[in-house]
């Protein structure tokens, strides 16, 4: 075209488009049978601090439980509010949360949270990978 010759070619155009949209609402009525919400994330942890200085063991918490293949994610501010953490696990529909403050690390326990059932267990932090492995097989 642009060369000035004629160059024979065959073309085929399906509408990418419709196919996405048709997969997003065949996508949307197995999630509403099933009650289950579409998750935009892999992420089955969210690993979250209170109070301020906390990143840097966010950061370590993560990277054990990554070295153990679990999808894991924290925060990028230094100082998050709870609120916000929680509000982000569940409006992307993370599963579990693990949550420690001072008090937990001077103990060396941190809290997971199964935002499904909404309750919460004490679990050393030695532990946390094995317990975490448990409950995300059952």
């Amino acid at each position: 075209m642009f060369s000035g010759k004629d160059v024979p070619a065959v073309g085929v155009s399906i509408g990418i488009e419709r196919v996405f949209a048709i997969m997003e609402a065949q996508a949307r009525a197995r999630a509403a049978e099933s009650g289950n919400a579409i998750r935009a994330t892999e992420t089955q942890v969210l690993v979250a601090s209170i109070g301020n200085g906390m990143q840097i063991k966010r950061m370590e918490l993560c990277s054990k439980l990554w070295s153990a293949g679990i999808k894991a994610e924290f925060g990028f501010k230094p100082n998050p509010k709870m609120g916000d953490q929680l509000g982000y696990a569940l409006e992307q529909g993370i599963p579990y949360m693990v949550l420690f403050g001072d008090d937990e690390l001077q103990n060396g326990v941190v809290k997971v949270k199964d935002m499904a059932a909404k309750t919460e267990e004490t679990v050393a932090v030695d532990q946390l990978v094995d317990q975490l492995q448990q409950l995300l097989a059952a």
